[in-house]
Parts: C-alpha cells; sequence; structure tokens
C-alpha cells in the first residue's frame, strides 16, 4: 500500500465521522477575536492568523472513533496480502517486468516485419515463412491451434441441431437464473441492512 493510497483511505475513513460540536465558549472567543479584527489597534491580518491558530491550538484533540485503529490496521492488511500479480504493472518484481518487456518487445518486432512485407506486397506464405524462421515455436503454436479448431469443427458438427439449440437455451436459462437469485440475495442481504 502505498502512503497515497493509505491516505486516501484514512481520509475516507474520516470524512464518515459524524462531525463534532465545538467546546463551550468557543464561539464566543471566536466573535471576540472577529470583533477585535475590526479594531483598528487589532486590524493586521498577522495577528488575526495568530488568535485563530491560537484558538485552534487550544481545541481538545478529537478521539478517533471504537474500531477506527482495526480498520485501518486490517485494510494495511488486506492490501500487503494481496499477490503481486493481481496488482498494477508497477508493482511487479523487476525480473518479471524485464522479461515482459523482453517478450513484448519481440512481438511488437515481429508484426512490425510482418506488416511491413505484407505493405511491400509480399505473399502472406512469405511473411509466414520469414516469421516462423525467427519464430520455430509460433509455428507450432499455429499448427496446434489450428488442429484444435478444425476437431472442434467437426465435433460440433456431429451434435444433432437440436440438441445444440437446447443446450444453448438451457445454458441462457442458468445464467438468467442466477442472475436472478444473485439480485434478489443482493436486495435481502445488503439493501435491508
Amino acid at each position: 500500500m502505498t502512503p497515497e493510497e493509505l491516505e486516501k483511505f484514512i481520509h475516507r475513513e474520516l470524512r464518515a465521522l459524524p462531525p463534532r460540536k465545538a467546546p463551550a465558549g468557543f464561539e464566543a472567543r471566536m466573535q471576540a477575536a472577529l470583533a477585535a479584527r475590526t479594531a483598528p489597534a487589532a486590524a493586521t491580518p498577522v495577528r488575526l492568523e495568530q488568535l485563530v491558530h491560537r484558538e485552534l491550538r487550544a481545541l481538545p484533540l478529537r478521539q478517533a472513533p471504537a474500531g477506527f485503529e482495526a480498520r485501518v490496521l486490517a485494510e494495511i492488511e488486506r492490501r500487503a496480502a494481496v499477490a503481486w500479480y493481481h496488482k498494477s504493472w508497477s508493482y511487479w518484481p523487476a525480473p518479471v517486468r524485464a522479461v515482459f518487456l523482453a517478450v513484448g518487445t519481440g512481438f511488437a518486432a515481429a508484426a512490425v516485419a510482418a506488416f511491413y512485407l505484407l505493405s511491400q506486397g509480399a505473399a502472406a506464405e512469405t511473411v509466414m515463412h520469414e516469421v516462423a524462421t525467427g519464430f520455430g515455436w509460433l509455428h507450432r503454436i499455429g499448427s496446434v491451434v489450428a488442429w484444435s479448431y478444425h476437431f472442434g469443427r467437426q465435433l460440433v458438427a456431429d451434435i444433432p441441431p437440436l440438441w445444440l439449440y437446447g443446450g444453448l437455451a438451457f445454458i441462457a436459462a442458468m445464467y438468467a437464473t442466477f442472475v436472478g437469485l444473485g439480485a434478489a440475495a443482493y436486495r435481502f442481504l445488503y439493501r435491508n441492512n
């Protein structure tokens, strides 16, 4: 948790507190200070600032409500327990960021090279051959994806259309049921409290 995030969290918690009442006599002292401000002898802004500063420092410290410290510490612990890969890129370990940048740069270079060759009028087969020479594993991945696509297409073609559409309708009905149950549970459990 960065100091800025902690400061924002504490600020939200403090804003959620109920407003406090001024101690007895504070308003009268402030009125007297304002009246003294209009007097010719006390018309300097520095003296007024000193008076307001003195009165505000005389106020008693505000006590945190019960559980405030526990909530802040629990939030700090919760954020510290989040895994690095669930956080933003700046929280990743340096070696992982370096590998990510290297792989990302390699893919970007391959894409730029492929688009350049295609814009120069090269055939798609030539571009694939150029990419395959630099990225042999990419060709193998492409072969696996193509085989999986053809296998899935053949598998779906063997399913009768009535079963396929019936299954899709059943899945859609279950999805709508779960959304409805979730909304009802939310209203019952959280909105009423």
